[in-house]
């Protein structure tokens, strides 16, 4: 982690502050640099009355999805990982590109999903 020093109301956080980023690099070859975390429940149902109006939803519990982007330290790890796990969840991984450019570092983008009842691969 970079040595910075934040001045004025430290609510506000600044950077990539998780010691979590270290594990997920070692898992995907990517050093995260920005990581979104949408949660959207995992099914919805609704019942209708006779006039077609919504009388009662339910709705299950959070799946979460991520995408992150970040600097790819290890081609060969980034090109053949499967999952990672971040806050005691299980993400599985569905989706990742890479970037490449003549005036800056290879970047990565990996995105995917973890659901609740899912929490590693079944041997």
């Amino acid at each position: 982690m970079s040595n910075f020093t934040q001045h004025g109301n430290k609510d506000y956080k600044f950077g990539f502050q998780d010691e979590g980023a270290a594990a997920i690099a070692a898992a995907c070859g990517l050093k995260p640099q920005t990581l979104s975390i949408t949660r959207d429940p995992e099914f919805q149902a609704t019942a209708a009355n006779t006039d077609g109006m919504t009388e009662s939803v339910v709705v299950g519990p959070d799946k979460i999805a991520f995408t992150m982007n970040g600097y790819i330290v290890d081609q060969e790890l980034f090109d053949a990982a499967t999952n990672f796990t971040y806050d005691n969840k299980y993400f599985i991984l569905t989706g990742r590109k890479a970037d490449t450019s003549n005036t800056d570092f290879t970047k990565g983008e990996m995105s995917g999903t973890s659901y609740p009842l899912i929490t590693g691969e079944e041997t």
